[in-house]
């Protein structure tokens, strides 16, 4: 995916949750902003190497546009069992 494409569809996205994959791992968060290079994404925890982090205030997260490889939208509504 090229950065204009990840530009694209991160705008569809706004203010929804997703799950973004990188090279450097995978987060999910709701995305907040973009712009031409980074997406800004809250979410309220991540891991860094073996260390995970929690706070308790929303924690925005910047990705580079570039880097991105997949972004999956998560469904916020619940579906029922049959």
């Amino acid at each position: 995916m090229s950065a204009i494409s990840n530009y694209i569809k991160c705008k569809t996205y706004m203010n929804k949750y997703v799950s973004i994959k990188t090279k450097r791992g995978t987060y999910k968060g709701k995305i907040v902003k973009v712009d031409k290079k980074k997406v800004y994404l809250q979410v309220s925890s991540f891991r860094d190497g073996n260390k995970a982090h929690t706070s308790f205030f929303p924690f925005i997260l910047s990705l580079v546009l570039f880097d991105l490889l997949v972004i999956t939208l998560l469904s916020t509504r619940h579906r029922r069992r049959f």
